[in-house]
Order: C-alpha cells, then structure tokens, then sequence
C-alpha cells in the first residue's frame, strides 16, 4: 500500500511540474498584438500611429513561412507592438477587405504612414530582415 501511495505521489509531482513549466513558456512567450481591420483602423487614427495591414489564408505556404519566419522574431514582434496598429485580414473569411485594396496574391502587405498614406501593395512573402528594414522606414 505504501508503494502504490508512493508512486502516485511521483505521478502527481511530475504532472504538476510539467503543467508550470508549459505555462510559464506560454506567459514568455511573445506574439504580435494583432487588431482586426476595424478596430485596427480606428485605433491608428486615433493614437496617430502608422498601420502594418497584412493579408493571408490559412492554407498559404508563403503565409505560413512568413509566420514562423518573420512574424515569430522578436525583434519584429517588439518594433510592430512598439511602432505599429498590426492588422490581419484572413481573405477567406474578409473578401470584401481584399477586393477594397486589390489583393490578388498572398500574403499581401501594406504599411500606411501615421498620416494615413499608402504605401504598397507589396506581395508575397517578406524575409524578417527585410521586413524590419521597411517597418524603420515608415
């Protein structure tokens, strides 16, 4: 009987530990601070902030690379939550948005300046080094 309390015990520690150490991965780790396109346009005009629009499809191999690539250093994580309104349109689920600004391909990026100019479109996929020197120009 001992044993058997011994060994659940074990089980017990080891699943607690497990739990907190992936939760406490989850709380590090850092993500863009994405808006939808309606509220992102509104939150940029009111702050006075440039916008970084970006569209995608979930089934897009060059938004996926583009994700885990770019969108998952943190460098560029930092200067678009530090800098920017991000906002992601997925043009499956929002055409209307992609028709508005004539995306044919993806991913498409735009950036509009704090005043609200328009820069782009620039389509496919955009290397993070790249990425953060067209996100410092702006």
């Amino acid at each position: 009987m001992f044993k058997s309390s011994w060994i659940i015990a074990l089980i017990f520690i080891v699943l607690f530990s497990v739990t907190r150490i992936s939760e406490t991965s989850m709380a590090d780790q850092k993500t863009i601070q994405w808006k939808s396109y309606n509220a992102g346009m509104s939150e940029a005009q009111a702050a006075g902030k440039p916008i970084f629009l970006h569209f995608y499809a979930i089934w897009c191999a060059y938004c996926t690379k583009m994700e885990k690539d770019s969108f998952q250093n943190d460098t560029v994580i930092d200067f678009l939550n530090q800098n920017y309104i991000s906002i992601r349109v997925d043009l499956d689920q929002q055409p209307d948005i992609g028709n508005n600004y004539n995306v044919f391909a993806l991913p498409t990026t735009y950036f509009f300046s704090a005043k609200g100019e328009k820069t782009g479109p620039i389509p496919g996929y955009i290397p993070r080094e790249r990425l953060l020197k067209m996100l410092k120009k702006v």
